[in-house]
């Protein structure tokens, strides 16, 4: 199973004067913001639930629908029917994967149902995907920063490191001995979960390597820049690797051991952190 919310209350979000509810009236998280999608972030959350109306975050007006009854094609990007509310404040919310069919108003406000969660566009199963957007910023927001609390006991799992050699990917176990030229990422496999069967994205990531901090990424908005998304104006490729691991970029390795500090954080706060030893024979 995955990440169940527990809807406890309405959270006014202070910066914008809303206030904001989950999509789903009780749910299960598939997905969360910021994780690895291949090659870009996941800019919204994913779940599904015993019932499958969706609500709006907070009212707001309808500002576009896209729904098969009226274009007879799927959108070229994948969300399949999908709804976008205008909450006022420059505060957009976008609510994808619906099913077909349903009224469209011109006012909805947090009691009414938007449609239900469907399988249609880019999907493997029914669920929701939402999303907050920033419309001045043209940023994508971390819903979990503006949405009621939810239940999460469990720290990520900062599991296993890696160097990638050509396409083999190199294990290190504490104090490992390999040979490595300065231009080597390392790699970190990590794992957020609330029932021990799920793999959820984290919301911060810090890297201290030999005394130096080489990253320290929050997730909390999405925006653009020369090389595509970026988070904190970091590019995709400079935060995951391929198969979805954290990268830390821009190692300086010394001749010798090397100390490695990881520190990870979910989006309730709670902490895990990493300490290990590799000597490395430096390759110049």
């Amino acid at each position: 199973m995955n990440k169940k919310i527990l809807i406890i209350s309405l959270l006014i979000l202070a910066g914008f004067n809303l206030s904001f509810r989950w999509p789903l009236s009780e749910s299960i998280m598939t997905a969360t913001f910021g994780e690895s999608r291949g090659d870009h972030f996941h800019d919204g959350i994913d779940m599904i639930g015993a019932n499958t109306a969706v609500y709006p975050l907070t009212s707001g007006k309808l500002m576009f629908a896209w729904n098969r009854i009226y274009f007879p094609l799927d959108n070229y990007w994948g969300g399949g029917n999908f709804k976008i509310i205008n909450h006022g404040k420059n505060i957009l919310s976008v609510y994808m994967h619906l099913e077909d069919g349903d009224d469209l108003k011109p006012v909805y406000t947090e009691t009414d149902i938007l449609g239900y969660y469907g399988n249609t566009g880019h999907s493997y199963g029914k669920h929701i995907h939402f999303s907050m957007l920033d419309q001045d910023k043209r940023e994508s927001i971390n819903p979990f920063l503006n949405l009621p609390q939810f239940q999460d006991m469990k720290s990520p799992e900062i599991l296993y490191f890696y160097v990638r050699i050509g396409d083999k990917y190199v294990r290190l176990n504490e104090n490992s001995d390999i040979r490595l030229t300065q231009h080597y990422p390392l790699l970190i496999e990590i794992r957020d979960t609330i029932t021990g069967r799920e793999n959820l994205g984290i919301y911060k990531l810090k890297a201290i390597i030999n005394g130096k901090e080489i990253l320290n990424v929050e997730f909390s908005r999405i925006g653009t820049g020369e090389n595509g998304l970026t988070v904190q104006k970091i590019p995709y490729d400079n935060i995951f690797d391929e198969k979805g691991y954290y990268k830390i970029s821009g190692v300086q390795y010394l001749e010798g051991i090397n100390n490695i500090e990881i520190h990870a954080a979910d989006f309730s706060g709670n902490t895990s952190s990493k300490v290990f030893n590799i000597n490395i024979d430096l390759d110049m």
